[in-house]
């Protein structure tokens, strides 16, 4: 995967030189746009389902993020997955400022800021904040998470 960018650039030049540019017309960035706003959606639902399966189903085997300055690969990532998602009795989660960039046929930037409200099992409550950023790749028709970043506090009720 970490060769996909050299190689699309090298099909773009030779598509090019030989006086060919492949089209991506509007119409096709928003069909994009709203592929990639389904598997954002349908992360968030698992999400907030505490559904672990769900959510590792969207994760690229390459993965990686940076979670709160911490480098996690797709392992680390799946582990505490698996291991958080269960224990929350209750994972409220509220996204604004959404944002989605289409990058091409294939690639997409999607951030927003968050509000988390978590409810451990001893009951609880963890309320957070701040901001996300996801890097989607098409796979055959599948989008799948290549790259994140979070970042997060916690929210001062006081």
């Amino acid at each position: 995967m970490r060769y996909l960018p050299a190689f699309v650039a090298a099909c773009v030049s030779i598509l090019t030189a030989c006086g060919r540019t492949p089209a991506f017309t509007d119409a096709d960035r928003d069909v994009v746009a709203a592929s990639v706003d389904s598997a954002t959606h349908e992360f968030r639902g698992a999400e907030r389902a505490r559904d672990a399966d769900r959510m590792i189903a969207q994760i690229a085997p390459a993965f990686y993020m940076y979670d709160d300055g911490v480098r996690k690969d797709y392992q680390e990532t799946v582990a505490q997955i698996r291991s958080t998602m269960p224990s929350f009795q209750s994972f409220e989660t509220e996204w604004s400022d959404v944002e989605s960039t289409v990058l091409g046929p294939n690639g997409a930037v999607v951030s927003f800021t968050f509000r988390d409200s978590l409810i451990d099992a001893s009951g609880q409550t963890l309320r957070l904040e701040g901001a996300t950023t996801f890097v989607w790749e098409r796979f055959g028709g599948d989008w799948l998470l290549v790259y994140a970043q979070a970042d997060r506090w916690p929210i001062d009720d006081g």
